[in-house]
This record gives structure tokens, sequence and C-alpha cells, in this order.
């Protein structure tokens, strides 16, 4: 009998389910594409309800592929415990008596609260206040004044909140409530990146409530992240009575599932935006470049520094699709025959920039094209906007850390694209750690289950099941040639930033 651990990493173009053996060995998987539309401009949306289904899917595809590595049969696996690691921001409001979405889950990539954060930024002793409290500056990505806008479009929504009729919850909440009996719960984590969260007082904020008209009632408990929150039902492959046990926003899983309880690591999920998040165990400084939020709770509570970039894989993409390249394979042959000494630079700024610029009305620009510009030169200078954002946050957050940086930990797609993670090197000066299983979301979240459950007693013992993978040291003799262009892509946005 294989006792295991399933971790479900729900992404915004994917979903994964990872089986963890008591090493903390991943020993199975199944992944499922999710679908993403975008019914007007900045609306960005998807289906909850396939959520569901395709988490049922990808559960069955990880059973599936351990009975056949291990040649025994779906009933010979014992699934300990559920650990959820998921997209943060998105969110979806529902009727709490039938459990049937009223809203569409509403991205964290749909800004149709421009209008409203542009509003609310005119009173500036209101944003000061949100950013104090919340450690995060006004901005459409958060859910806050998406909830608000949801439930004036809701049929006597203001009331029915009130009521507790309807329950609002981001991705996290809306899994447990379906693999359980109803539970609606959130963790610390998930519940600092609404936007409606005070992360010093560790309570639902009533000034934020009240103005954007949302009604605590309809918000749920907050609890730790590493806790057993209910007991499955019958879901797909996966048997009623076994505990959900954990629960934790994608970037913090992964900077938890790298380690980064302890000093001196700084973790960088490249994926179809980026983040790059620092743990510690003390309230950091509110900085308006940078997001404070809460990193996880364990048993006690970590704090992060992070900053969010908006468009790092999807700007490849995009410049991809743009260019008329087939698939991204491709788009890395063709970026690899540009002129190291090109003149091109792009700022992705697709629905403005984010950190450290939060800049809704800069718009993505190509700085430096010359007759000689080779589709190649466009291609490179696509992955290469990805290395200036992440430093322009990397930056920032080695200033406020009491330590000196020793690793830059990475996970994401992008990761696997070695010569992206060597200029990364290059550029910072510091070694990056690419470990050797690609979702480290997910493995965070089932080392928090792991604790929850007794499998292991304390983060001593998580660190022991860490492994190194790949190491990336920093040439110095391409520090310059890299600090060089990081100038140049800064002039560049500036240009992006300028009012057309």
């Amino acid at each position: 009998m294989h006792s295991v651990i399933l971790a479900i990493d729900e992404g915004t173009t994917n979903v994964k389910s990872l089986l963890l053996d008591k090493q903390g060995k991943v020993i199975g998987k199944g992944s499922v594409p999710l679908s993403i539309s975008f019914p007007s401009a900045g609306l960005v949306e998807q289906d909850p309800l396939e959520i569901i289904e395709k988490m049922k899917v990808s559960i069955a595809l990880a059973v599936d592929s351990l009975a056949q590595s291990e040649g025994t049969i779906a009933e010979d696996i014992e699934i300990a415990a559920v650990a959820i690691s998921n997209q943060r921001e998105s969110v979806v409001l529902w009727e709490r008596s039938t459990g049937k979405p009223l809203t569409q889950v509403m991205s964290w990539q749909c800004r149709r609260s421009e209008s409203l954060c542009e509003t609310l930024r005119q009173d500036e002793a209101f944003s000061r206040y949100v950013q104090a409290a919340t450690g995060l500056t006004l901005d459409p990505m958060f859910p806050a004044t998406k909830v608000s806008l949801a439930l004036q479009q809701i049929p006597d929504g203001h009331a029915r909140a009130e009521r507790g009729d309807i329950c609002i919850g981001t991705i996290n909440a809306w899994m447990v409530w379906n693999m359980t009996n109803n539970v609606f719960v959130t963790d610390a984590s998930n519940a600092a990146r609404t936007q409606l969260y005070h992360i010093g007082k560790q309570v639902w904020d009533e000034t934020i409530l009240e103005r954007l008209g949302i009604a605590a009632a309809a918000l749920p408990p907050v609890v730790p992240s590493s806790h057993i929150v209910g007991l499955t039902r019958e879901f797909g492959v996966l048997p009623q009575g076994v505990p959900v046990a954990s629960q934790i926003g994608d970037s913090h899983a992964a900077l938890y599932g790298h380690g980064g309880y302890k000093s001196g690591v700084v973790k960088a999920t490249y994926g179809t935006g980026s983040s790059v998040m620092a743990a510690m165990s003390k309230l950091p400084t509110i900085r308006n470049e940078i997001s404070t939020t809460i990193a996880w709770d364990d048993s006690t509570t970590f704090y992060g520094l992070e900053g969010n970039i908006t468009h790092t894989g999807s700007a490849i993409d995009w410049v991809r699709r743009v260019l008329g390249v087939e698939n991204m394979n491709t788009m890395c042959q063709l970026a690899a025959q540009a002129d190291s000494g090109h003149s091109v630079y792009f700022v992705p700024a697709l629905s403005g920039l984010g950190a450290p610029y939060w800049d809704l009305d800069a718009t993505g620009i190509f700085c430096g094209l010359k007759s000689a510009t080779e589709r190649a030169d466009i291609a490179r200078s696509a992955f290469e906007s990805v290395l200036f954002q992440v430093a322009d946050v990397f930056h920032l957050i080695a200033e406020e850390l009491p330590e000196k940086i020793e690793y830059l930990c990475v996970d994401g797609g992008p990761t696997l694209n070695d010569w992206l993670m060597q200029a990364q090197a290059d550029l910072l000066g510091v070694t990056i750690r690419r470990g050797e299983v690609a979702e480290v979301s997910a493995v965070g979240a089932g080392y928090l289950a792991g604790l929850a459950i007794g499998w292991w007693q304390g983060k001593d013992e998580l660190a022991q099941l860490a492994n190194q993978g790949h190491l990336f040291t920093p040439r110095l003799d391409k520090y310059d040639y890299w600090l060089n262009r990081y100038k140049e892509w800064a002039l560049a946005v500036k240009k992006a930033r300028l009012s057309c």
C-alpha cells in the first residue's frame, strides 16, 4: 500500500496533481489544461465549474501514473491528505445554499475595475490606508474592487451578501468547498492577497469593507496554511474521508517548497506573470513599489515581500504569436540566433506595468528598431524583458532583507531555458538554484499538509528532503554586458510610461 499526499496545484493555465511520498519525492503526476476567456477588452475570466471537473481529471491521471509505474492498482494507493496550491487573486462568488456560481472566475489578470481603482486612488488618505493595512497598492489585480463591482451586478447582491447568502472566495476556497461538504474557509496567504485583509491585525478590514460595500458575512474564516479544515466527500477517484490539510497561494507555496523559511533565500516564479518573493518572521516595511503580504502560517506567521510582474511568460508568448512562430521551442531557437549586440528592447506593458511601477497607463513598446533588425532580435528582446523585470524587483527586495541573499531559487516553465537562467544569474550576480521538480508550488503545499498530519515534525525534517537541483553561478565577465543592457532597457521603460 502506497501512502501519499495528493498536492493539487490549480494554476491559470492548467491543473496539476502530484503524489508525494514520505521522502518528499514526486512519484505520480497528472496535468490538464484550463481554458481562459476574454469577453471584452480588459476582461479575463475562467469557468469555475470547469476548474472543478479538471481537478478530478488531473487527480485520476496522477493516481493512474503511479499505479502504472508501480504495476499496481489505484485501490492500493492510500491518499493520506490533500494539499492545495492555487492561482492567487482570482476570485469567484457563489450561492451558499446551492453552491451555484454567481460569477465567472474573475482572473488576477482581469482589469475590469481599473476605473474604480483610479477613482479610489483620488482619495489619497484612503489609498494610503489600504496600502498600510493590506500591504498592497490599489490595483485591479487584487480581488477587492472586482468583488465590489460584482456585488452591484448581482440582483440584490449587497443584501444577499449581508445575509450571508453569498460566498466570496479565492480559488482555494472554491476548491475546498467543492471537495468537502461545503466547508467555507481560506488561509492566511490567500486572505492577504484579497486587499480586504489587515495583515498586521490579521482580520478582515472593516474600513475597506465598508468603503467597497462588501459584507464580512460573505467572507470565509481565515485559518493557518497548514491546518486540517475538513474531510473530503467522494470527488472523482478521491474517496471520502481524506483530510484537506493545507491551502496556500501558489507563489507562497513555491517559496516554501524552495526552503524559503530559511534566511538568505529569495524565490522567483516564472510563469504567465512572475512573482519574486522573500519571507521573514517580522512584518517588513510597507513600500509603494513592492507588496507586503503574509507568506504563510505554519503555526508561526511569516510575512513576505513580493513583486508581482504582470507579463513575463505571456509577453514571450505574445511576441511569438506576433512573429508567427509556431511553438515555444521554435521561439527559443529563433531568439538564440540574435546578435548579442542587438539594439531592440521590449517593454511588455500589455495591460500596464506591475511591480515596481504600478502604472496602469504604461503601454507596451519596442525600442531600438532599425532597418537591420531581424526577427531573431525581436524574439530575444522578449526573453530579455523577463530578465530585466525580475531584476527590478530583486534589487528592491535585496534592500529590505537583513541578510545577504545566497540563492535565487526559481521555478516555472521558462526556467527550463538554461540560457535564460544563466543570463539571470549573470545580471543579478547571485547563484540561481533550479530544483529538480518543476511543480515546486505543489511540493510546498504538500510539505505543509505533511506537517499538519504529522508526517514530518518540523522544518528541520523538511530541509532534509530538499534537493539542490541545478546551480547557475554568475559569470563575472558577463556582468558589465548585462548591466549596460539593463540600463538601456530602463530608458525604454521611461518611454513606455510617457502619456500618449
